[in-house]
């Protein structure tokens, strides 16, 4: 028996995974997110650390690492040991829209793991209370005989290049506006300053069911989920306009696969629970857990629709 137990490398190789497996975490993990303490991004990555650290029974050490489009914290990541105690919290600015509109000196895809996909977000087109505009196709309409404005958190973000697929793929005159930050172009909207402006669908509900603004459609595959009642671009006679903001859990390149099973599993079993979508939802995200093989993947689709947009839009960060 001793002599085929050691003729068998699957079982050789089983208990040195479990091994592998019940080693992870033995330490604090480095998490970094690539925005400064304080706003939505940074209160989704404590919110979901805070938890992961209960199951992996370990402590996470949040890092806000803000700048250049999440550049710095980017590299700081892809230059780490790929051991799973440096993890990034990575999202469409720093493996979408950045790569999509400048050089970076990274490679979104094959300088990183990413673990697992974990919350997604769609956009909604609003305009002030007092708009002219009550359907999108009236927007439309009215821009081929006037250019009409739209705000932005700024260039290369997500909320222009949702209003440069709009332009392009409908071929109406619209102006961009970029704002410093998504709350000084959100007040310019809701004081009738813009005509229009995408930003976080959940963002604008309040708005919204405060009469301030009117939503005209949302930007995902499928209708927003806190407001079914509003139609998608597609549906409002863009067909084939998606755009999506997403979070993932990533980490540098070559990372062992039992760690990112671990990570993974964990992060799916937290995605999962009431109280965690309940807060995911009151920041503007929807619970989306991804597994394995499924998180490259759509990363990697979401990057190519990112520069596909640019390209139309000949869109240029700051």
């Amino acid at each position: 028996a001793a002599h085929s137990l050691l003729a068998s490398p699957a079982l050789l190789a089983a208990p040195a995974l479990s091994w592998a497996q019940a080693a992870y975490p033995t330490k604090p993990i480095r998490y970094i997110v690539p925005v400064s303490a304080g706003g939505g991004s940074d209160m989704v990555g404590r919110t979901v650390t805070e938890r992961w650290g209960a199951l992996l029974k370990q402590s996470f050490l949040v890092d806000n690492q803000a700048g250049g489009g999440g550049v710095i914290a980017c590299q700081a990541t892809a230059r780490a040991a790929p051991d799973g105690y440096t993890l990034l919290q990575g999202y469409v600015a720093t493996h979408g829209t950045s790569p999509a509109t400048r050089k970076v000196p990274y490679d979104a895809i094959k300088d990183f793991t990413h673990i697992a996909v974990f919350a997604n977000t769609d956009y909604a087109l609003a305009v002030p209370a007092n708009s002219p505009y009550k359907t999108l196709q009236e927007l439309v309409a009215a821009s081929k005989t006037k250019p009409i404005d739209y705000a932005s958190s700024g260039n290369g973000s997500t909320s222009h290049l949702a209003g440069a697929l709009l332009g392009q793929m409908t071929k109406a005159n619209l102006v961009h506006v970029p704002y410093k930050s998504s709350d000084t172009a959100r007040t310019d909207v809701l004081g009738g300053q813009v005509a229009f402006m995408f930003d976080n669908t959940a963002i604008f509900l309040p708005f919204a069911k405060g009469g301030k603004v009117r939503l005209l459609a949302t930007s995902g595959p499928s209708r927003s989920a806190a407001a079914k009642d509003i139609p998608t671009l597609a549906e409002a006679g863009v067909p084939g306009y998606e755009v999506m903001g997403w979070f993932a859990l990533t980490g540098p390149a070559n990372m062992p696969p039992a760690v990112v099973a671990t990570l993974n599993r964990e992060v799916q079993r937290i995605m999962a629970q009431p109280d965690i979508r309940e807060k995911m939802a009151t920041l503007g995200f929807d619970s989306m857990p991804m597994g394995v093989t499924e998180s490259p993947a759509y990363v990697s689709t979401q990057l190519g629709r990112y520069k596909a947009m640019v390209q139309a839009a000949g869109a240029q960060a700051d």
